[in-house]
């Protein structure tokens, strides 16, 4: 670690810069927002490895202090050590880091101690109690070890309560949130799923059935936002959402990014039977060439996460088509001719300005055969593919990406792949691959299980049915009329893959919910800024505390607040200003 040589903090603009040598020819800057907490060491240099350490967290990291001076043994030193958040240069890490301060007078350690403690403090929005589903079995069963080995430690640093449940079985977080009382699930600030998309995605179920007898479906109407936040650390064969939210699979920066306490708005889609909502959708939903990968891999399990890559290669040189009709209500703001990209949060002008949107989309009816269609609610970014395979969905916009793969030459879908792992965004130039934004999609097989004879059914509705039929409209009959179930092992359909599980009824209606979870993530684009009550109390901090300095004078020292701009003021001014102010004793 580089010896500091300058400390210097700024109200106006919440930062600590640090300097790296003495001819200050590196500097790094720290904001208020990325500390995770501070403690103030005392440690008796003379007496092996015992210290006395007064901790306090919001949430962090070490180094050699100065002997003390004056009164003090020259073997007694006091530092403060600063832990925080920082992002790997070049990347989407972030890791954990540490710089440490000593000065020869205590009084002005203990200052800036209490300072960064009301600042963090004012910090209401980071969490200190979490309840965390972990899944075991998900992935390469990393999930307990990643909690013990990354999480943990992290929590203990933050002084965070924390409540840990194993799922032991498919849907057991659904059922253990479900039956949750307002009271115990008040208790948290966030719930979080340690596992893949299937993992997070049953946790947001849980949440939103809460309140609803298990044996009857959720009507949409009935629909209320999630009590608390969710986040997810990923530890699962699929990471699609955690990839898309912290923009790598890494677990320590998904902690971090949760610890922080940021987080944003995210739609939630729902697929519909006749009773009512049957599924909820996190990620995405696919049909053809990815679930049928997805419902091979299921036999070979043995292998691990490698089973995709042998899955998927079998499919494809099957090449699979499926025939079905699309109805879909496409969104009437999908006209422009370069797509957005989301950015997250508050930094994202289309989902900030959603709920300003007006009126409904028209209906559209598309009909063929299908490689693969696919409504994704994220953009399912991973590290197979940067982008991800809809890199023009956004988080909280209100509607869904549906791509269409039309029927092609096993070389052409190889192209739509190629590109797809690539910068994906020139998979949609390829004339065989179609994208619409809607707020509802209707898919049908136009061949049905159901027939009087051994060939399959045809069926087909009209365009008209759909719109009349769609929930707002009056209506009982809002969903397709084929009820064909593909465990009935017919080459005439396809499953659905929703967020890495399976969905075997092929005629399905889908809906987007705006806004019903805020989940925790931190965009790299997005500014974080302190609360207001914060800012204020730093303020008055550096009005009301009187100057500080080793011989008691009046004179101001190094580690005084100081509200001019950093912009304002060169390296060199700063330290010799320090320097000159305190007869050198600057060098921390």
């Amino acid at each position: 670690m580089k010896r500091v040589v300058c400390c210097y903090f700024n109200v106006k603009t919440t930062y600590f810069i640090f300097s790296g040598t003495e001819d200050m020819s590196e500097w790094m800057k720290v904001r208020i927002q990325d500390i995770l907490a501070v403690e103030l060491l005392c440690k008796n240099n003379n007496v092996g490895n015992e210290s006395k350490a007064i901790r306090n967290f919001c949430c962090l990291p070490n180094r050699k202090p100065k002997a003390a001076s004056g009164s003090e043994s020259s073997g007694f030193g006091q530092y403060l050590t600063i832990h925080f958040s920082q992002r790997v240069k070049d990347s989407s890490l972030w890791t954990r880091s540490q710089i440490q301060l000593s000065h020869s007078d205590y009084p002005v350690l203990h200052h800036w101690h209490q300072t960064l403690l009301t600042a963090l403090n004012g910090m209401l929005h980071r969490p200190k109690s979490l309840l965390f589903f972990v899944n075991p079995y998900g992935g390469k069963r990393k999930g307990v070890t990643i909690f013990e080995k990354q999480v943990k430690p992290l929590l203990q640093l933050c002084s965070c309560k924390w409540t840990v449940i194993n799922t032991q079985r498919r849907n057991h977080a659904t059922e253990a949130l479900a039956v949750m009382s307002d009271e115990k699930i008040g208790e948290f600030d966030v719930v979080v799923g340690v596992g893949g998309d299937g993992t997070i995605c049953e946790v947001v179920t849980g949440l939103l059935t809460r309140g609803f007898p298990s044996s009857k479906a959720i009507d949409e109407g009935d629909l209320q936002s999630a009590p608390i936040p969710v986040a997810v650390i990923p530890a699962g064969s699929s990471n699609a959402l955690a990839y898309t939210l912290h923009g790598t699979d890494d677990p320590q920066t998904a902690i971090l990014h949760i610890l922080l306490g940021s987080a944003a708005p995210l739609d939630v889609a729902a697929i519909h039977n006749h009773s009512g909502i049957s599924r909820f959708i996190v990620g995405q939903m696919s049909y053809g060439h990815l679930a049928d990968t997805m419902l091979y891999s299921e036999k070979l399990r043995w292998m691990g996460p490698k089973r995709y890559d042998v899955a998927g290669f079998r499919k494809f040189l099957s090449h699979a088509t499926y025939e079905g009709s699309v109805d879909m209500r496409v969104c009437v703001d999908d006209n422009r001719k370069i797509p957005t990209q989301c950015l997250g949060g508050s930094s994202c002008d289309d989902c900030t300005n959603s709920a300003n949107r007006t009126g409904n989309g028209e209906w559209k009816r598309v009909e063929g055969r299908f490689l693969g269609i696919s409504g994704a609610n994220i953009s399912c970014r991973c590290a197979l593919s940067p982008l991800g395979m809809a890199p023009f969905a956004h988080l909280a916009d209100g509607h869904i990406d549906l791509i269409l793969i039309r029927q092609a030459s096993r070389l052409k879908h190889l192209q739509y792949l190629l590109r797809t792992a690539g910068d994906s965004r020139r998979a949609f130039a390829l004339p065989f691959v179609e994208r619409y934004k809607v707020d509802e999609f209707i898919f049908t097989p136009l061949q049905c299980c159901q027939s009087n004879g051994d060939a399959p059914a045809r069926h087909s509705s009209k365009l008209d049915d759909c719109a009349n039929n769609s929930p707002d409209r009056d209506s009982d009959l809002s969903f397709p009329v084929c009820g064909c179930d593909s465990r009935e092992k017919t080459k005439a359909h396809s499953v659905w893959n929703c967020d890495g599980e399976l969905w075997y009824q092929p005629s399905v209606r889908v809906t987007v919910h705006k806004n019903l979870i805020r989940i925790m993530t931190r965009s790299t684009e997005a500014e974080s800024h302190l609360p207001s009550s914060s800012s204020s109390s730093l303020a008055n901090s550096a009005q009301s505390s009187p100057p500080l300095s080793p011989n008691g004078s009046d004179s101001t020292v190094p580690m005084t607040l100081t509200p001019t701009p950093i912009d304002e003021i060169s390296p060199n001014d700063i330290f010799m200003r320090e320097s000159s102010a305190n007869n050198g004793g600057v060098r921390y």
